[in-house]
Parts: structure tokens; C-alpha cells; sequence
């Protein structure tokens, strides 16, 4: 086997010297072990890495084993890593039964045979190495094949199943197999969306550069009706461009492709930047912008950059769909110490039907044809999501409209409270 060959097996548990027991089992297997000495520190490592299958200690401090195994499912990196639970004084039914319910393979008790647990490994080594092999053939087989493949796969990996898990993975079989299908389907449709709008950059860039240029007379003067078609053209692909990039972001986001640097972000600091940016665009509609902070200044931990985007795409709304009449931007700090920002115009507004609407995709509710892609909002939306924030929008017919941005003080303390949750449902 080579070294691009092996698989990462992850050995979890708090005592050192199981670790070490653990590894003189497995190390004959010929793969990569990787040690975690408590429940925080494995689930860092499946952030990082890709494994074979986790064995996971249930006793542990801080947090056991059944903590992070239910953080691991609610995770799409981890969800459908194997776990085998190891336990030396958790016995009883409940015990067990706990165990199967929060997503594991098999429960094995200490001291357990050591040739049983290599071969139990070893099967799910080979069911990771089948499945690599079958993703990299995923591009050149025929659906049926895919089907039949797929059906060999799960019968092996039956067979291979302690006989007490057998019975539940049987009823999760179906649920299991359609909800592959469905991220299948939905992957291929964001590499498609992914592979057209980096195929389309350069044509489109090129237009923009070349008309550019023209009409910068680069390559000799032009007449009236010359610029005017250029100049045209020049917004086509611009509005084009806009597209392509916004698909191109929702592609990135439902695939789960879109990376967060949480930096500080200092409010009303950040929304003076934009008016400088969208001040060009106000002056053209004859949009007066403004900036109210109430009390003191808020900065939270979030990803600077998509705050940005959110913000940028709601003022430039405001001012497109606002009449010509005075934008306003409120930031007030919450009780939470996080952040909330409205963007307030006094356009035509929203119909209470239409509300929800105006966060799905290529959809422009407003009678006022503007040039826009019609993925802003939703894309704003599950930006603000993943920020662990919200977006929302309050409106009504001839009274304007008010989009609501909130986000928390702190995307570390989120995460910390959601483990906070977990802990107490589980007790």
C-alpha cells in the first residue's frame, strides 16, 4: 500500500495509555492513526481531516462520547463517518441503546478482543478505500452501474455490521439511500453552476475590457450611435457578470465551499466605508443616504467580508427599488452585546405575500423592472445564516421597506453555546 493509499483512523480517549493500547492493535492495519485526547480536540481534527472510521471512548471529561458523536451528524464534513464506541463501565441497555441512537456502528465494551476490533477496523478501511475509488469513477460510469455499485457496497458493508446495528441500519436504509440521491443531485447541479461561471468570466471580461477601451477611445474616435450601442453593451455584460458571480456564490454556499475569517468588526464604523462605496450609485438615483447610531459603538467577531456583501446588496436594493428618496441605516447595539442594522427606504414596498419570496432565488417581486440578478437577498440570507445571524424584512405597499440584519456578538461564543444545549439535552 502506499502512502497516498492509507486512510486516517481517529483513536479518541482521554487516558494515554489506552491511546497507546489502541495504536498496538491497529498499527499491523498499515494506516494513518491519529490520536485525540479529548471529545473538543477530535471534533478540530474531523474539521481538518477526512477519516476512515472514529473510535470513541464514552467516558470522558468535559465531553463524552455521545456529545461529540451527535455533534459529528450535525455536521455535513462528519456526518457519515463510522463510529465505533468503545466503553469499560458503561454497560447497561440505555447505555447501548444511546449509542446506536446518536448515529454509532458498534458498541464494543473493555477489555475487548483485540483481533475482533483490528477486523471490525479493517472493514470499514475497506469499505473507505471502495468508496474513494467509486467517487473517483463517479464522472465516467453509467447511472445503472452507479445503482448496482452502490447496492454492493451497502450489502458488504451489512455483512460486515455487529449484528445488534444490523437491525438499525435496516430502517435507515431508505432514508439513507434517498437522502444520497439528493445531495448526489444537488452537488452536481453547484459543480455545474461552478464550472459555467468560471467558463463565462473570461468571455464576459473580455467584453467589458475591450468595450472599455473603445470608449475610451483607444482605437480612434467614435461617433454618437457608436458609444451609445457600446455603452449599452458594456452594461449587458456588466448586469452579466453580476450573474455569474452571484451564481457562482449561492454554488459556493450549498456546497458548503464558503470559508469564514472571523476578524473584529466595529459598527457604525463599517457601514460609513459602504456609503463610500454606494455614494455613485445614490447620486445617480437621487438618493440622500444617512446614519443613525444609537448609543455607543458595537464590534462583534464575525467575518468582515460578508458582512460586507450583506450590507453592500441591501443598500444597493435601497437604492434601486427607493424612488430617489432618502436612505437611512440604523445600528444599535442588542441586549446580547451583538449588532442589529436596518436599511430603511421609502420606495414602493413589499406585499405582505411577497415577503418570503424575496428570499428565493431569481425572484424580483417589485413592479419596478431594476437591473439586478435576483440573487442577492438569498444569497444575503444564508450569508447572515452562516454568520449565525438572521435576515428579515419588514414592508408594506406605497410605505417602503425595512431589511433587519442581526448578528451575535461573537461566532466562538455561538458555537459554545450550542455545546452548552447539547450537554443539557443530553442529561
Amino acid at each position: 500500500m502506499t502512502a497516498d493509499d492509507r486512510v486516517k483512523l481517529l483513536m479518541v480517549d482521554d487516558r494515554p495509555e489506552n491511546l497507546l493500547a489502541l495504536e498496538a492493535i491497529l498499527e499491523p492495519l498499515g494506516q494513518n492513526l491519529v490520536r485525540a485526547a479529548s471529545g473538543e480536540e477530535a471534533l478540530r481534527k474531523l474539521l481538518a481531516d477526512d477519516f476512515a472510521v472514529i473510535l470513541l471512548d464514552v467516558q470522558m471529561p468535559i465531553m463524552n462520547g455521545f456529545e461529540v458523536a451527535k455533534i459529528m451528524k450535525s455536521r455535513e464534513k462528519s456526518r457519515y463517518i463510522p463510529i465505533i464506541f468503545l466503553s469499560a463501565i458503561s454497560k447497561d441497555d440505555e447505555y447501548v441503546f444511546e449509542g446506536y441512537s446518536v448515529g454509532a456502528v458498534d458498541y464494543v465494551f473493555k477489555p475487548f478482543n483485540p483481533e475482533v476490533l483490528k477486523s471490525k477496523v479493517n472493514v470499514f478501511v475497506d469499505l473507505y478505500l471502495k468508496q474513494r475509488e467509486i467517487q473517483r469513477q463517479a464522472g465516467q460510469i453509467l447511472d445503472s452501474e452507479k445503482r448496482a455499485l452502490e447496492a454492493e457496497h451497502r450489502s458488504r458493508f451489512l455483512e460486515a455490521e455487529a449484528e445488534s446495528a444490523r437491525m438499525v441500519f435496516k430502517l435507515n436504509e431508505e432514508l439513507k439511500r434517498r437522502q444520497t440521491a439528493l445531495e448526489q443531485a444537488m452537488g452536481a447541479r453547484n459543480r455545474f453552476y461552478a464550472s459555467m461561471s468560471h467558463e463565462l468570466r473570461t468571455p464576459i471580461n473580455a467584453v467589458i475590457g475591450y468595450s472599455t477601451l473603445m470608449l475610451d477611445n483607444i482605437y480612434g474616435p467614435l461617433n454618437e450611435k457608436q458609444s451609445l450601442g457600446l455603452e449599452r453593451t458594456l452594461k449587458a455584460a456588466r448586469h452579466l457578470l453580476e450573474l455569474v458571480n452571484d451564481v457562482l456564490d449561492l454554488s459556493k454556499i450549498e456546497a458548503g465551499k464558503i470559508e469564514l475569517a472571523l476578524q473584529p468588526v466595529s459598527f457604525p464604523a463599517i457601514v460609513e466605508d459602504l456609503f463610500v462605496t454606494v455614494r455613485p450609485l445614490a447620486d445617480e438615483y437621487g438618493s440622500e443616504l444617512s446614519l443613525r447610531q444609537e448609543g455607543e459603538s458595537v464590534t462583534i467577531v464575525s467575518d468582515p467580508r460578508r458582512v460586507r456583501q450583506i450590507l453592500l446588496n441591501l443598500l444597493s436594493n435601497a437604492i434601486k427599488f427607493g424612488n430617489g428618496k432618502p436612505i437611512e441605516v440604523r445600528c444599535k447595539r442588542t441586549e446580547e452585546a451583538g449588532v442589529v442594522v436596518e436599511v430603511l427606504d421609502h420606495g414602493v414596498g413589499i406585499a405582505e405575500e411577497d415577503q418570503v419570496r424575496v428570499f428565493e432565488e431569481f425572484v424580483q417581486v417589485s413592479e419596478t423592472k431594476q437591473p439586478g440578478t435576483g440573487l442577492g437577498l438569498p444569497i444575503s440570507k444564508r450569508l447572515a445564516k452562516m454568520l449565525d445571524g438572521d435576515l428579515s424584512v419588514k414592508s408594506g405597499l406605497g410605505e417602503g421597506s425595512t431589511f433587519c440584519l442581526s448578528l451575535p456578538p461573537s461566532l466562538e461564543d455561538a458555537l459554545k453555546e450550542e455545546r452548552a444545549l447539547t450537554a443539557a439535552s443530553a442529561a
